[in-house]
């Protein structure tokens, strides 16, 4: 993200680079988070969006919202002025169970961003992840893969490229099954959403 720059395309249509390092910041300290679930606050988050990244285009500003993101999350300034509401904030993200979930979420969100931003420029190549990666990727796909496909009309089946299958929706009576081929890292934005960019095999 830091090196494609400010002003640059990505998949996500609508947002430039400087918009989408503005999503994860938000999305990783400001209450209005919930707006990626809520549809009342949908609208009050996108705005907050597009101005966090319009206030970041230059190139020094766009540094310091990347340096913003990798220093990973925060919680929203005001609770920093609430002692008890700190504290609370600081003992849940410290708890295990709070990490391994912050953990879990941003293994995959990352990497479909940094691949929104790396698909949407010319002569861009699929990278080559290293297998300790990918299985990560995999794994914690895995945890959330039936609720991402359940609304697909057939049943599906991803089948990586190593021989793994997992059952994404399983087949109702009567209905067809379609099976999605790939590496993990590809199945992952097929299943983001991100079909028309993702390297895969349809079946």
């Amino acid at each position: 993200m830091l090196a494609a720059g400010p002003g640059r395309p990505t998949l996500c249509e609508g947002w430039q680079t400087e918009h989408l390092a503005a999503h994860i910041v938000l999305r990783e300290s400001s209450p209005l988070v919930a707006g990626l679930v809520l549809r009342p606050l949908a609208r009050i988050l996108e705005r907050k969006t597009m101005e966090l990244g319009a206030a970041s285009s230059s190139p020094h500003d766009y540094q310091r919202l990347v340096d913003r993101v990798a220093s990973g999350p925060q919680p929203p300034a005001r609770l920093h002025q609430n002692p008890q509401a700190s504290r609370l904030t600081k003992t849940i993200q410290g708890s295990t169970a709070a990490r391994r979930a912050a953990q879990a979420t941003n293994l995959l969100e990352f990497f479909v961003h940094t691949e929104d931003v790396r698909r949407a420029q010319d002569r861009w190549a699929p990278r080559h992840l290293a297998d300790d990666y990918a299985n990560a990727l995999f794994t914690e796909f895995g945890r959330r893969v039936r609720m991402m496909y359940r609304s697909e009309p057939t049943g599906v089946v991803l089948a990586r490229s190593t021989g793994q299958r997992l059952v994404a929706r399983p087949t109702g009576k009567e209905e067809e099954t379609r099976t999605v081929s790939g590496p993990a890292g590809e199945l992952v934005l097929h299943a983001f959403g991100r079909r028309d960019h993702a390297l895969v095999l349809l079946d």
